[in-house]
C-alpha cells in the first residue's frame, strides 16, 4: 500500500508552507531546481505529479496532499526522518514508507493505529485492540512490530521526538508507545523507516522507526463528521474533528491552531456474528461441541458452572452423596436460552442436571474503544533567521472489556489454588440467625450443599483509561558563516506523562466467594435480589493506577564544511539528556496476613517500576565525493544511569549511475536496553496443563477409578521475575537494494533486509509442562527454574501436590535473526486513449520473511518463519512469509475511486517455542487452542481483503466520502491454534469475521 521507495526532496509541499526567513543555502545552491510536472486540471488528481528527481537525488515518485502548495523555490528547514539535516536536499539511503495524510484518506483509513498495522513490514508480535479484547497484558492499546521483532523494537516518534511508555507491558515484559492515544487530523505525514535508527535516536529503534510529523500551519476551519456499521447493523463507529487556525507565517510572520478530535468505536461480541465463531458448538465444521454441559449420551459433558445455579449434598466428611440438580427448578434455563441437561458426571452419584450454555456468548471480537483528544499549536518567525514552534496535547483513550461472569467451582480456569478454595466450600444447613439456609436445597436433610454457578450479577469488566499530556517546544534557524555553508541549529524540548487507570469490576476475590457460600448471604436461587453491598462483598471494585514519564532536551547543529565533485560535505553534531520512568504497582498483591483477599487468577499480578537518565552525543557526516556516489555516516553514544552504554555506527550510500536506477544500501548496529520490567518486574501468567504422570494420577482418584478434578486440566502458573544482570540487546543490520525508474511515471524498487539481535532477551526458554512433568517424576530442573507445589487435595491431603506455579526469569538468549525482501511500486500517470482524463495513482508494497530463528543458549534453534510461532508472544499471532498490499487510485474531475486489496499468506500451526525445536514441520505437533476444534489442520489458508474508498469533492469546501471494508465479504481463514482469537487469527484477518463494514462522513473546509 506504501511506497518503501521515498525521496524527501518535496516534502516541503505537504509539510509546511511559505516562511519569510528562509533562504538558499550554500549547499542548496549547487542543486539543480526539481521541476514539477502538474497533471490536467480536468483529472483532478489525488496526487500531485511525480517528481523529476536530478541526478544527485534518490529516484522516487512522491505522494502528497491533492491541495498542496507548489514547492518552494528556496530551501526550507524540513524534519528528514532518519536524519540530522534539517534540510529539503537531504536524501536518505534507507528505506523509507512516506504515508501522507491524502494517503490515508483514499485508503479510509482513520488512525495512526491502522495505518501501521497495516504496513506488510508489521510482522509477529504486533499488538492489536482485538487481542486487548481477548484479555492481553497491555489491554487498551496498540503498537506495530517491524520486522516481527516485537513492540519494543519498534520506536516510535513525534515530530522526531520521544513519547512516553505505555504503563502496562506487552507480555508484561516489553515497554512500547501505544498508538491509540494520536491525534490523526493533524498529521501531515508518517514516515516509517525500515531499517535500524539507533545511529540518530539510540534504543528501541532496531526494527526501524516510526515518526509522525504534524501540520506547522492551518488557516480557517477544518472539520469531519463521520459514521459507520457493519452489515449486520452493529459495532457502530462515530468520528468527528474539528480544527481552526488564524494567521498566515509568511503574511503574519505567525501561525496559531487548535484542534479537537472524538472518535467512538462500538464493542463487538461472537454472538452477533455468523457460524461458527458465535457458538462453541463446532460440529458444523469437523469439530465437537464445546458448549457447556452438553447431553453427551448418559453423560453431562463439558461440565461447568453456568448462570444458573445447581447444587449436590454432601455429608460431614466432604462427600457428595447425590447428584447436580438445579437449585431453581421453576426458574429452568430460559435466561441461558439452553436447556436442561441430564446425566451422569464424572465422579457424581446419580442422575444430574445442568444448564447448557454457549460459550461464546459473553465472549468480545472487539472493545469498546473512545478517543478523545485536545491540541493546542504554535508557530512564529522569531527572526528572519528562526523559528519558534510550540505544541501541547491531551489525550485520552478509554477501552471497556467484558468476559465471561466467574462462578464458584471447577472449570479449567481456575488455579488449583481457587479450586482448594471454591469447590469444598458448602452451604450451611442454618445461617447465623438460626433458620435454614434457603440457598440449601437439602437443609431439611440435615446435609450440606455444594455450589456450582456463575454469579449472573458480576460481569467482569476492565476499564483502561490512559491520559496522555504532551508538551513541546522547538526553537531552529540558521546563522551565517564565512565558511563552507551557513550553520543550522535546532533545539528542542519535550515533555510526555501518560497515566494509566485500570478498574476492574464483577471478579470475585477468593474471599468473596468463600463467604457468598459459607454464610448464605448470596442469593442463589433468585440473584436478581442481591443488593449492591453483597455483590460489592464478594467482588469489591479493584482500582490501579499507572504512570510513565518521559522528559528530552536535545540540541543539534549543522553545516557545509568543504565542496566535493558531488556537492557539499556536511556535518552535523548534536547531544541529548532525558529522563524516563515507570511505575506500575500490582493490580493483585497478595497480602501474607490474608492470602483471601487477593482475587483469583483471573486478574494477573504484574508490576514494575524505574527510572533512568540517558546521556547522548551524535553526529552525522555527508560525503557526496561525486554526483553518482554519496555517502553517510552517522554515529551515536548513549550512557545510562542504570549502567549500560552502547556507540551505534551507520553508514549509508548511495551510487546512481545514471539517472534511471539507483543503487542504495545501509549498514548499522543498534541496541535495546532492558526494559524496567526485565530488570526489576514480575508478572505472572497461566497456561493450559494437564497432568499427564501415572503416578501422580493414581494418587487422585475418585472411587470409580475417574481423575478427580484436582488431577484434570487447570491453568499453570508462570512466574517471570526481572533480572537486574541483563545485558543490552544488540543488533546488527543491513539493508541495500536498487531503484528502477524506467519511466518517469514508474517507480521499482527492491530491498533485501537482515537483522540479527545478539544477547536477545525472553524468558527462560523453557517448556512449561515438561518443567510440570519433571516435577511430579522428581527429575533435575533446568537451572535457574523452581516450582512452587499447589495446595494439597483436599479428597487425597496426603497425595502429592500438582505444580502450582513455575519460577524463572528473563535471560539473555543467544541470538535472534531475520531477513527477507520489500518490494514496492508505485505509478502515477493519466490512463491512455479515451481514458486520458482519468488519472491514476497507484502503491503495492510487499514484505517476504526469509527466516526467523531463535538460537537458544543450548544452542537449539527454533524456526518460526512460516509457522505460528512465535507462540508464546502476545497472541500467537505466527509469522507468515508474505505480506503485500496494493491500492490504485482513479481520479476523474472531482471524483476518485480508491480499492485496496491486502494480502497476508498461510502458514503452519506449529510452534517450535512450544512443541521443541524441529518441530515445524510435524503436524502431529500443530497448535490447537481448544480440545472442542477440528484436529486434522496443519496449515492455515491465505487470507485476502478489498476495501473500496470512494471520494467526492462537491465543491472546494465540501467533500463527501464513503469506504466499504472487506468489500468482497471474504471469510477470515480458520485458525484453530492461535489464542489471540476464537477460530481466526485477529492480527491478520480480523474483517474477516466482522465482516462487510460501511462509514460515511462530509469533510469541509471554510
Amino acid at each position: 500500500m506504501y511506497s518503501s521507495a521515498f525521496a524527501q526532496t518535496a516534502e516541503t509541499a505537504t509539510h509546511t508552507t511559505r516562511k519569510p526567513h528562509v533562504r538558499t543555502t550554500k549547499s542548496a545552491k549547487a542543486v539543480k531546481a526539481t521541476p514539477v510536472t502538474a497533471a490536467p486540471a480536468a483529472a483532478a488528481p489525488a496526487v500531485v505529479a511525480p517528481v523529476v528527481a536530478p541526478a544527485s537525488r534518490n529516484a522516487s515518485v512522491l505522494s502528497a496532499a491533492a491541495a498542496a502548495p507548489e514547492a518552494p523555490s528556496q530551501a526550507e528547514s524540513i524534519m528528514v526522518t532518519g536524519s540530522l539535516f534539517r534540510d529539503p536536499n537531504t536524501t536518505s539511503a534507507s528505506p523509507i514508507t512516506h504515508i501522507t495524510a491524502k494517503d490515508l484518506q483514499q485508503r479510509g483509513i482513520k488512525t495512526v493505529t491502522d495505518a501501521l498495522q497495516l504496513l506488510s513490514s508489521n510482522g509477529a508480535g504486533n499488538l492489536t485492540n482485538a487481542w486487548s479484547a481477548g484479555g492481553g497484558f497491555a489491554a487498551g492499546a496498540s503498537a506495530p512490530s517491524l520486522r516481527g521483532l516485537s513492540t519494543d523494537s519498534t520506536l516510535v516518534l513525534m515530530d522526531g521526538q520521544r513519547l512516553s511508555y505505555y504503563p502496562l507491558a506487552d507480555d508484561g515484559e516489553r515497554n512500547f508507545v501505544d498508538t491509540n492515544w494520536m491525534p490523526q487530523s493533524i498529521m501531515q505525514s508518517v514516515d516509517v523507516m525500515q531499517d535500524g535508527g539507533s545511529a540518530t535516536y539510540g534504543a528501541d529503534a532496531v526494527a526501524g522507526v516510526v515518526n509522525m510529523i504534524t501540520r506547522k500551519e492551518i488557516q480557517g476551519f477544518e472539520g469531519n463528521a463521520e459514521g459507520g456499521l457493519t452489515q449486520r447493523g452493529d459495532a457502530g463507529h462515530q468520528r468527528l474533528y474539528a480544527t481552526y487556525g488564524h494567521g498566515d507565517l509568511a503574511r503574519d510572520g505567525y501561525n496559531f491552531y487548535v484542534n479537537s478530535e472524538y472518535q467512538q468505536d462500538d464493542p463487538l461480541y461472537y454472538r452477533q456474528l455468523g457460524y461458527p465463531y458465535k457458538s462453541g458448538d463446532l460440529t458444523g465444521i469437523g469439530g465437537t461441541n464445546g458448549n457447556d454441559n452438553i447431553q453427551s449420551g448418559s453423560s453431562i459433558a463439558n461440565f461447568t458452572p453456568s448462570t444458573v445455579a445447581i447444587a449436590r449434598p454432601v455429608d460431614g466428611s466432604g462427600t457428595a452423596t447425590g447428584p447436580w440438580q438445579l437449585l431453581n427448578q421453576s426458574a429452568g434455563c430460559n435466561s441461558l436460552g439452553g436447556i436442561v441437561a441430564t446425566g451422569t458426571v464424572s465422579g457424581t452419584p446419580g442422575v444430574s442436571q445442568a444448564c447448557t450454555m454457549n460459550s461464546q456468548k459473553f465472549a468480545q471480537v472487539a472493545p469498546d474503544l473512545r478517543r478523545v483528544s485536545a491540541t493546542a499549536h504554535f508557530t512564529a518567525n522569531v527572526t528572519e533567521r528562526s523559528q519558534l514552534v510550540a505544541m501541547f496535547t491531551w489525550s485520552q483513550a478509554r477501552s471497556i472489556i467484558t468476559g465471561t461472569p466467574y462462578g464458584t467451582y471447577g472449570g479449567s480456569s481456575y488455579t488449583q489454588a481457587d479450586l482448594a478454595t471454591a469447590q469444598n466450600t458448602y452451604e450451611p444447613v442454618y445461617l447465623a440467625n438460626g433458620s435454614l439456609n434457603p440457598n440449601n436445597p437439602y437443609a431439611a436433610q440435615g446435609e450440606e450443599a455444594q455450589i456450582a454457578s456463575r454469579f449472573s450479577d458480576l460481569l467482569p469488566t476492565t476499564t483502561e483509561t490512559s491520559q496522555n499530556f504532551r508538551g513541546s517546544v522547538r526553537y531552529s534557524g540558521w546563522a551565517p558563516s564565512n565558511w563552507g555553508s551557513d550553520w543550522n541549529y535546532d533545539v528542542n524540548f519535550v515533555g510526555m506523562n501518560t497515566l494509566l487507570n485500570q478498574t476492574i469490576t464483577g471478579v470475585p476475590t477468593i474471599n468473596g466467594i468463600e463467604n457468598a457460600i459459607s454464610s448464605g448471604s448470596y442469593n442463589f436461587v433468585d440473584p436478581s435480589q442481591n443488593s449492591q453491598a453483597v455483590l460489592n462483598s464478594i467482588a469489591p471494585r479493584n482500582v490501579m493506577n499507572a504512570r510513565t514519564q518521559e522528559y528530552s532536551g536535545e540540541m543539534s547543529a549543522s553545516k557545509g564544511l568543504f565542496r566535493l565533485p558531488g556537492g557539499m560535505a556536511k556535518l552535523a553534531i548534536g547531544g541529548n539528556i532525558r529522563y524516563e520512568a515507570l511505575n506500575d504497582p500490582n493490580a493483585n498483591p497478595l497480602n501474607p496476613d490474608d492470602p483471601g483477599a487477593q482475587y483469583t487468577s483471573y486478574i494477573n499480578p504484574v508490576n514494575a517500576r524505574g527510572s533512568r537518565w540517558v546521556e547522548s552525543g551524535f553526529f552525522e557526516v555527508n560525503l557526496p565525493f561525486v554526483k553518482m556516489l554519496n555517502v553517510d555516516v552517522s554515529g551515536r553514544y548513549d550512557n545510562y544511569s542504570e549502567g549500560f552504554s552502547h556507540f551505534s555506527p551507520k553508514v549509508g550510500v548511495q551510487f546512481k549511475p545514471v539517472d534511471k536506477f539507483t543503487l542504495r544500501g545501509t549498514f548499522s548496529n543498534g541496541f535495546r536496553v532492558p526494559s524496567f520490567a526485565e530488570t526489576g518486574g514480575s508478572n505472572i501468567g497461566y497456561t493450559p496443563y494437564t497432568p499427564t504422570n501415572a503416578a501422580f494420577i493414581n494418587q487422585h482418584l475418585n472411587a470409580d477409578g475417574t481423575k478427580d478434578n484436582y488431577a484434570q486440566n487447570y491453568y499453570l502458573g508462570v512466574n517471570t521475575s526481572g533480572n537486574p544482570d541483563l545485558k543490552p540487546e544488540t543488533s546488527v543490520n543491513f539493508s541495500g537494494g536498487p531503484i528502477f525508474r524506467p519511466t518517469k511515471w514508474l517507480t521499482l524498487s527492491a530491498d533485501y533486509y537482515y537483522i540479527r539481535k545478539n544477547h536477545y532477551i525472553a524468558p527462560n526458554p523453557v517448556q512449561y509442562d515438561v518443567v510440570a512433568e519433571d516435577y511430579l517424576s522428581g527429575a533435575a530442573l533446568p537451572a535457574g527454574v523452581t516450582v512452587t507445589p499447589s495446595p494439597a487435595d483436599p479428597l487425597h491431603p496426603n497425595a502429592q501436590p500438582s505444580p502450582g506455579i513455575i519460577n524463572l526469569g528473563y535471560v539473555n538468549t543467544n541470538k535472534l535473526v531475520t531477513d527477507g525482501f520489500d518490494l514496492s511500486i508505485e505509478i502515477n500517470t493519466q490512463l491512455p486513449g479515451f481514458l486520458h482524463e482519468v488519472h491514476w495513482y497507484s502503491k503495492g508494497n510487499a514484505t517476504f520473511v526469509d527466516k526467523m530463528n531463535l538460537t537458544n543458549p543450548d544452542g537449539s534453534v527454533y524456526r518460526y518463519a512460516g509457522t505460528l510461532g512465535p507462540y508464546l508472544a502476545v497472541s500467537a499471532s505466527g509469522t507468515p512469509k508474505w505480506r503485500a498490499n496494493w491500492s490504485n487510485t482513479f481520479s476523474w474531475k472531482k471524483l476518485s475511486v480508491t480499492p485496496t486489496v491486502y494480502y497476508t499468506s498461510g502458514y503452519k500451526t506449529t510452534a517450535e517455542d512450544y512443541t521443541g525445536s524441529g518441530t515445524a514441520n510435524n503436524c502431529a505437533d500443530a497448535q490447537l487452542s481448544s480440545s472442542f476444534v477440528p484436529t486434522g489442520q496443519c496449515k492455515v489458508k491465505g487470507w485476502w481483503d478489498v476495501d473500496l474508498t470512494v471520494n467526492y469533492q462537491i465543491s472546494p469546501r465540501w467533500g463527501v466520502y464513503a469506504n466499504v471494508y472487506n468489500l468482497l465479504g471474504f471469510r477470515a481463514p480458520y485458525d484453530f491454534g492461535t489464542y489471540g482469537g476464537y477460530l481466526y487469527n485477529s492480527s491478520w484477518s480480523q474483517n474477516g469475521v466482522v465482516m462487510r463494514s460501511f462509514q460515511f462522513g462530509v469533510n469541509v473546509k471554510l
